[in-house]
């Protein structure tokens, strides 16, 4: 009762926090919205509210760290006004797609950590291991007073004469003699052991409730493997210690937030060109392609380290080869691709008993036969540029990916899975503090400057990552 009454305080404690996040979200939302500098920030909302709260946090960040810089010092020592810097943290942090894909954490300094409550098994009793997380193994008997036991792996011999060390007195009339995993016998209460079927079991077959010895005769070797399957008594004193226990285990990732730093440069030349020829104002055009290329490059580090945690597992390989195959056509072929996405998923699943593909990464090639499926729907939301959200398949967001050979191959699709309950149930989680500049005009009429992201990642289950190869496109 402790360790359950402990579970909910701290779900409780974690649900008030992600409660409060969101409504400051949803005011600097609101607050910034109104600005030049979150312009198009409420329509974002309604469409993401979470990537709007994420932009708006990031923002208010740089807010708070310019509120530490003069005035003076930010227009005359960097020559660059503090708004145009709120706007490059909007654009690179609204045009992104890592935090849709993956999971983006606002920190709140340098050193920031996350927290993150696993359920575990206190004990190495009934097949289960200490400190295994409870949702990683199943185990239908460490909650309960059955004991599953295995007498012999391979039944290659016709008489047993055994004793159980562990978990005795046991119950009259609840145990069971499997063979091959099939119930074949059971005992009659008296400690006497019969079969269900005949030919199973010859001459006297005994259990004592006691001490545990046990006594089978086989008329025949049964050639598979022989357990036992029956109830210690859980009122017995002695056996209290047999009692399966559950803890909390409370896991800590620190981020070491570093900058990822951009330059840039412009001469005075092209700045008066530019304004006078009215093709635009220099240093505005230069926001928005610093906060654009931050954007693509936060994307493509992301998917890069998704990449390597992926390169751990299996990979896995889809023949489009329809003839090959024996299917009739590309196109009744193509259809079969959710299944083998869905096949993924459920190796995933019984690797660590939860999750489902719910998120791809596709190159130029794959993503073109995905498109082939009949569950494929567009998604005309972003621009193609870099990384954007192309569709979903079935119930799966879809993105796509340059070929590059440290992110995606254009005939390769990164799979991975993100649960949309929990937030840090995903394989890689990314910290952004916030975003720092610095610009420098030369007597040479030149202007060059550095932009750069305060951030971390952190791995938090490489198991949700695959990748799965098109063959033969």
């Amino acid at each position: 009762m402790k360790h359950g009454r402990n579970t909910d305080i701290l779900k409780e404690e974690h649900a008030r926090q992600v409660s409060r996040n969101r409504i400051m979200g949803d005011r600097l939302v609101e607050k910034w919205s109104k600005t030049d500098v979150g312009v198009r920030l409420d329509e974002l909302y309604l469409k993401d509210p979470q990537k709007a709260r994420n932009t708006a946090i990031a923002i208010h960040n740089q807010e708070q760290y310019l509120k530490r810089l003069s005035e003076t010092v930010i227009s005359t020592a960097f020559a660059v006004k503090p708004e145009n810097i709120l706007k490059i943290v909007r654009i690179g942090t609204a045009n992104r797609c890592r935090g849709d894909i993956f999971t983006e954490q606002p920190l709140q300094t340098t050193d920031d950590a996350l927290f993150y409550i696993d359920m575990t098994y206190d004990k190495s009793v009934r097949g289960a291991t200490a400190g295994q997380k409870m949702y990683e193994q199943a185990n239908p008997y460490y909650a309960s007073e059955q004991v599953r036991t295995t007498i012999d792996g391979s039944g290659a011999s016709t008489s047993y004469s055994v004793t159980l060390s562990t978990s005795v007195p046991i119950i009259p009339g609840s145990v069971h003699i499997l063979v091959g995993g099939a119930i074949i016998g059971t005992d009659n209460g008296s400690n006497g052991l019969v079969s269900f079927t005949s030919g199973y079991l010859t001459g006297t077959n005994t259990i004592d409730y006691t001490t545990g010895a046990i006594v089978i005769t086989f008329a025949a070797a049964p050639l598979a493997a022989i357990e036992l399957l029956y109830n210690w008594n859980s009122e017995e004193s002695s056996l209290y210690a047999q009692y399966g226990t559950v803890g909390i285990s409370v896991n800590k990732k620190r981020f070491n937030a570093r900058p990822m730093p951009l330059g840039y440069n412009f001469s005075e030349m092209t700045k008066i060109m530019m304004s006078t020829t009215g093709l635009g104002d220099s240093e505005a055009l230069v926001v928005g392609a610093v906060g654009d290329e931050h954007a693509k490059a936060t994307d493509y580090r992301s998917i890069a380290i998704a990449r390597a945690i992926a390169l751990g597992n299996n990979r896995e390989y889809f023949d489009t080869d329809f003839a090959k195959v024996g299917e009739v056509s590309d196109y009744s072929h193509a259809q079969t691709l959710l299944s083998k996405i869905g096949s993924i998923g459920g190796v995933v699943y019984d690797e660590i008993k939860r999750g489902v593909i719910n998120k791809a990464i596709a190159g130029s090639q794959a993503l073109v036969y995905m498109k082939k499926h009949a569950l494929w729907k567009d998604d005309n939301t972003m621009p193609r540029i870099g990384v954007y959200k192309a569709g979903t398949l079935s119930d799966i967001d879809v993105y796509a990916c340059p070929a590059e050979s440290n992110l995606v191959n254009n005939n390769d699709i990164l799979l991975t899975f993100k649960n949309p309950e929990e937030g840090l149930d995903i394989s890689v989680a990314f910290g952004t503090l916030t975003e720092i500049t610095a610009q420098l005009s030369y007597p040479t009429f030149y202007t060059e400057g550095n932009f750069a992201a305060i951030e971390d990642h952190q791995i938090i289950n490489r198991k949700f990552t695959r990748i799965l190869t098109l063959q033969n496109l």
